[in-house]
């Protein structure tokens, strides 16, 4: 059993251990009515100070989306907090954006464009006989991945 990310590819039995997704979050405050997009255009975005783009912005850049950035955090961890007190939009991966929810009143829509998503898979060697061993093994990294 080897855990691959899903851009590798291979042709044994796979599954899916972790998944995981960008979103969009937004403050309680942004227009009921506006979705995904209209929040990316029209919202001022919380963004990590870095030298380098940070994903997935240049998808946006790719596509023609106009984006204003509003506001520069120097943590990462920051950025639903400033999202729910300051305002805006900002672009988090799913499970940060759910655990963060539960700290600060954000609002989450799906990110308006496919995306690659970051995944881990099991690949199972298709010669491995004992199904009691990948049977618990199966549970111990689900068990694990739940965490993450």
């Amino acid at each position: 059993m080897v855990l691959i990310s899903e851009g590798h590819f291979s042709p044994y039995p796979r599954e899916r251990l972790y998944d995981d997704r960008v979103v969009v979050v937004a403050a309680p405050d942004t227009p009921a009515q506006a979705d995904a997009l209209e929040l990316l255009t029209t919202q001022p975005h919380v963004v990590v100070d870095t030298d380098r783009r940070v994903f997935p912005y240049s998808v946006l850049e790719d596509k023609g989306i106009p984006y204003r950035v509003g506001q520069l955090s120097s943590d990462f961890l920051l950025v639903p907090f400033l999202v729910a007190r300051a305002g805006g939009v900002a672009l988090l991966r799913h499970q940060v954006a759910v655990a963060m929810r539960r700290l600060s009143d954000l609002r989450i829509e799906e990110f308006p464009f496919p995306l690659p998503g970051l995944g881990i898979d099991m690949v199972w060697n298709p010669r491995l006989t004992d199904q009691h061993f990948v049977t618990w093994l199966r549970a111990l990294l689900q068990e694990v991945a739940e965490g993450l």
